[in-house]
């Protein structure tokens, strides 16, 4: 290979070698980053997907405390009505007077009150008091025992209704028991939480 063949090589192998670096720089110059435009889009788009999910979040928090809060009003108010209820199906006609009015079988001194003997001959009366529905054995003095718990269920109404209570009237003793009932929270997921019942109660024992 002659001189003049070698130099001309050599400058096309240096020309080949500068050509790709300039071709990179160039790549690199067109291709130098995101425009004001396209920026402002993606975070956009960036800020909508974390509102959308952050509501998201709130809401099943919410749906979540509202599920909560209505059972525990449900378990509550149901615990307080099938716990009356059993003690009222086998009160006694009170014949002595000791308990109640003389020959009656319920007395309700007040709407939110009711007064009786049991089925093991204690005279006990339910009511309502500080937004609890309260449980007094009154023969053994055992004191008060609230059945709802007031620091998460707070009992609006509580109304107790005598039908059959004269002797003779050809009717059996029942009562009916209306509760309303509503969660205890600042929250106004907790707050909507409510329970409505009614319910009517028949003694067992034949009204002789």
């Amino acid at each position: 290979m002659t001189g003049d063949n070698k130099k001309l090589k050599h400058k096309i192998f240096k020309s080949e070698i500068r050509n790709p670096n300039f071709e990179i720089f160039g790549l690199l110059k067109r291709g130098q980053g995101f425009t004001l435009l396209e920026t402002i889009v993606a975070l956009g788009i960036f800020t909508v997907i974390v509102t959308a999910s952050f509501s998201a979040l709130v809401l099943s928090l919410q749906a979540q405390r509202s599920v909560l809060a209505e059972k525990a009003v449900s378990e509550n108010v149901n615990y307080a009505t099938e716990f009356m209820s059993r003690q009222m199906r086998v009160a006694k006609r009170d014949g002595a007077g000791g308990c109640i009015v003389v020959n009656s079988t319920f007395q309700t001194p007040s709407a939110t009150e009711i007064q009786f003997i049991n089925g093991n001959d204690k005279c006990v009366r339910f009511f309502l008091s500080s937004g609890a529905i309260q449980y007094e054995n009154i023969t053994d003095v055992s004191g008060i025992i609230p059945l709802t718990t007031g620091s998460a269920v707070s009992v609006d109404t509580l109304d107790f209704s005598i039908l059959g209570e004269l002797r003779g009237d050809s009717e059996q003793p029942r009562a009916t028991i209306t509760i309303q009932a509503s969660a205890v929270g600042s929250q106004p997921e907790i707050e909507k939480a409510r329970v409505d019942i009614q319910t009517t109660v028949a003694v067992r024992g034949l009204d002789v």
